[in-house]
């Protein structure tokens, strides 16, 4: 009886542990914090210069597609080089959408991102792009960070649906 007890608490605790993050460490919530700080000034005080410096040049953003002055624009991602990115992209950052997101949002809320092997690759957080309504659910961003040489960058933006 004590043998299957022990079977079934083993089993029990098995699979509450599994599928859970395992804890930021103390380097990553600093760099998570410290990127956080630097992302909310360049925001806030619209410094398209310090902007850049938070970024992975380049990168892939879905939410870019919506620039109306783009040459190139196949309708499902725009690859966001440093020129472009100083050209039109700044602009996404300083829309109301994401001003809104980087002041209300905390660095506590930025989850775990995986590769395709399953393996931690860095962090992500969401904000709304449209809110949701009776009619439609919505329409949400996905900002992808990655630590690159002891410093946390944007590296792709996404949405859903």
């Amino acid at each position: 009886m004590t043998r299957i007890l022990t079977l079934t608490i083993a089993a029990l605790f098995s699979v509450t542990v599994y599928g859970q993050d395992p804890p930021v460490s103390r380097q990553d919530s600093v760099l998570l914090n410290k990127f956080w700080t630097e992302l909310r000034v360049a925001v806030n005080t619209k410094d398209k210069a310090k902007l850049a410096t938070l970024f992975a040049f380049p990168f892939y953003c879905r939410p870019c597609i919506d620039d109306t002055t783009l040459k190139v624009n196949d309708g499902v991602t725009i690859k966001v080089t440093k020129a472009l990115f100083y050209e039109s992209q700044y602009k996404l950052f300083f829309d109301k959408a994401f001003k809104t997101a980087f002041n209300i949002f905390e660095p506590s809320h930025f989850f775990r991102s995986y590769d395709n092997k399953n393996k931690p690759n860095g962090f992500n957080f969401f904000y709304v792009i449209v809110a949701p309504s009776s009619n439609w659910e919505g329409l949400q961003g996905f900002v992808y960070l990655e630590n690159i040489n002891g410093q946390y960058k944007i590296v792709a933006i996404d949405t859903v649906p």
